[in-house]
C-alpha cells in the first residue's frame, strides 16, 4: 500500500495536500459554528461569510476527490485554484487595510501559499 501511495505522489506532497484540506476545513467549520472567533467584527453568519465558507469547503472537497481519483491534473488544477484564492485573500487584506486580519497573513503564507506553490511546481514538472 505504501509503495502504491508513493507512486502516485511523494509523501511530502501528500502532507501538503492534507494540510491544505484539514486546515481549510477546520477554519471553515469553525467559522460556520462561531464566526466571531475566526473573522473579526463578524458576530453571525452573513452572505459574505457564507461565501467564504462555501468556497473553502468546495475546494477542500475537490482536493479530496482529486486524491480519490488519483489524478495529478485534477490535483494540480485545484492547488492552483487554492493558491490563487489565498494570494487574492492576502492582497485584499492589504488593499482594504484590514488591520485585524494582517496578523494572520504570515500563517497563511507559511502553511498554505508557499507549500501549495511548491506542490504546483512539482506537479507542473510531472506534466
Amino acid at each position: 500500500m505504501n509503495d502504491k501511495v508513493n507512486r502516485f505522489l511523494p509523501i511530502w506532497i501528500w502532507a501538503i495536500v492534507l494540510v491544505q484540506i484539514l486546515l481549510v476545513l477546520f477554519f471553515s467549520v469553525g467559522t460556520a459554528m462561531s464566526p466571531g472567533d475566526f473573522i473579526p467584527d463578524v458576530s453571525e453568519l452573513n452572505y459574505v461569510t457564507q461565501l467564504y465558507i462555501t468556497r473553502n469547503i468546495t475546494v477542500a472537497l475537490g482536493l479530496i476527490v482529486a486524491l480519490l481519483l488519483r489524478s495529478h491534473r485534477a490535483l494540480l488544477t485545484l492547488l492552483i485554484v487554492r493558491l490563487l484564492t489565498d494570494i487574492s485573500d492576502v492582497m485584499t487584506v492589504y488593499a482594504l487595510d484590514v488591520e485585524v486580519i494582517k496578523e494572520s497573513v504570515p500563517m497563511v503564507a507559511v502553511l498554505l501559499i508557499v507549500p501549495a506553490f511548491v506542490a504546483v511546481v512539482y506537479l507542473l514538472k510531472r506534466e
